[in-house]
């Protein structure tokens, strides 16, 4: 029995009403610990005094006794009181502290799982379902109501637009934008809302690597950005909005994104 429970055995051993085994666990705890010992030698006597006043019956109590005795009392109730409420306060605090701590770890894995969607996607090759379209034709057909959320197509100066379509990524209805970089390499957007915040996304691109492609994901509000590409990490970063890419000389530049 630990030092912790003794307060919930204490009274009722006093009074001789814990059942067998609870009273052999009590008094071999009593045994080897020197500090519930005295607690309990206290409290006994406490009790012993109580109860010898009481049976004096016409005798009186000195005032000074009666008032020794309630404030030891008091003061032995507020301890227990404070004690009990201290525990509660460090098992809530402890709680919280693990529900923050298991949502975080949600949240990042849902990224992952967000992140190797698109690139699963990407690598089939959809077929598109509008090709060769300028930016502001591709914006308009999916900003035509096809999508709960607005899309921006950038405008790269190292990197052409091929087209678009409509497209998954897990639950998420998303724009798939393609793009076609020197050495015939594709690039693929995924546009998708995350109004629940369920995906641990910020504002700071965040690269990846998934079945041998690389990927960088940012968020700008409530729509999340994933480009995909087998482009090295230090190119991919360039193809995030301007103010967020790195100032090393880039090979692939964004010229603008719309707002």
């Amino acid at each position: 029995m630990p030092c912790r429970q003794l307060d919930n055995h204490l009274y009722p051993y006093l009074d001789g009403e814990l059942v067998e085994g609870d009273r052999v666990e009590f008094e071999s705890h009593l045994a080897s610990c020197e500090g519930c010992r005295a607690e309990v030698d206290r409290e006994s006597k406490m009790l012993l005094l109580i109860r010898t006043r009481a049976r004096q019956g016409a005798v009186a109590a000195p005032e000074s006794l009666r008032a020794k005795l309630t404030e030891q009392l008091q003061g032995e109730t507020k301890r227990r009181r404070y004690s009990a409420v201290s525990k509660l306060a460090a098992a809530a605090a402890g709680l919280a502290v693990c529900t923050v701590a298991a949502h975080t770890g949600w949240r990042s894995y849902q990224r992952k799982l967000y992140v190797e969607d698109a690139v699963n996607r990407h690598a089939r090759a959809y077929p598109l379902e509008i090709e060769k379209p300028s930016a502001e034709q591709l914006e308009a057909w999916f900003n035509d109501g096809k999508l709960d959320h607005r899309v921006a197509v950038p405008r790269y100066q190292n990197a052409g637009l091929t087209g678009g379509r409509l497209i998954n990524v897990r639950d998420r209805p998303a724009a798939y934008i393609r793009f076609a970089a020197e050495g015939n390499r594709r690039l693929g957007l995924f546009v998708y809302s995350d109004k629940p915040g369920d995906v641990d996304v910020t504002t700071e691109p965040s690269v990846d690597r998934s079945n041998g492609f690389n990927t960088v994901t940012w968020r700008d509000g409530d729509v999340v950005y994933t480009l995909v590409s087998d482009l090295n990490d230090d190119d991919i970063r360039q193809m995030v909005p301007p103010l967020q890419a790195p100032r090393s000389a880039p090979m692939l530049v964004p010229a603008s994104y719309p707002h």
